[in-house]
């Protein structure tokens, strides 16, 4: 368990690094369009397009990143006081409707990409493959990280979470 832990941690560390850079072209592509469009009167003909995109991603990306994170909303002042038994069984449904919703998210999302993302964007001669796909990819990792949540419930292996100082070190 330890090294599908590691595993999936490598995993969502390059997903936050991959939020990072999009987070960071939208905001560089979005400085250099108000430089051009005031100081110079021109405006490249994708800076409203790529950004829309990038933000997409983002979106997603980072509601995938809050599932691993536990940021999600799970009443985590109510979880605390219950006794374990219980704490144990709510976990398991935060768990399963997570999982439901990725699940979701996964198989129609992929239909998604196959029925539409043939279709091209409307300034730059790409196809919208390369944003529609952040949806199953987004469900995909939700789904990975509410079993591996799961999985550690049930194992009783403790994984560490920065910022919960509740969860020790595995």
């Amino acid at each position: 368990m330890r090294a599908f832990n590691r595993a999936v941690d490598l995993l969502s560390a390059a997903v936050r690094i991959m939020i990072l850079l999009q987070a960071a072209a939208i905001f560089a592509i979005v400085i250099v369009t108000v430089v051009t469009r005031y100081g110079f009167n021109y405006v490249l003909s994708w800076s409203e397009e790529v950004p829309r995109y990038l933000l997409i991603w983002v979106s997603f990306l980072g509601a995938a990143a809050c599932v691993d994170l536990r940021d999600h909303i799970a009443f985590d002042y109510l979880f605390k006081r219950f006794p374990a038994r219980v704490r144990r069984a709510v976990q398991f449904l935060i768990n399963a409707a997570i999982f439901g919703f990725g699940w979701i998210m996964l198989v129609y999302g992929i239909r998604f990409v196959r029925d539409f993302g043939g279709d091209f964007m409307e300034s730059i001669p790409f196809t919208n493959v390369w944003y529609y796909t952040a949806l199953p990819v987004s469900g995909a990792l939700m789904v990975l990280y509410s079993v591996r949540d799961q999985l550690n419930v049930w194992i009783g292996a403790e994984r560490r979470l920065e910022h919960d100082p509740g969860h020790s070190a595995a």
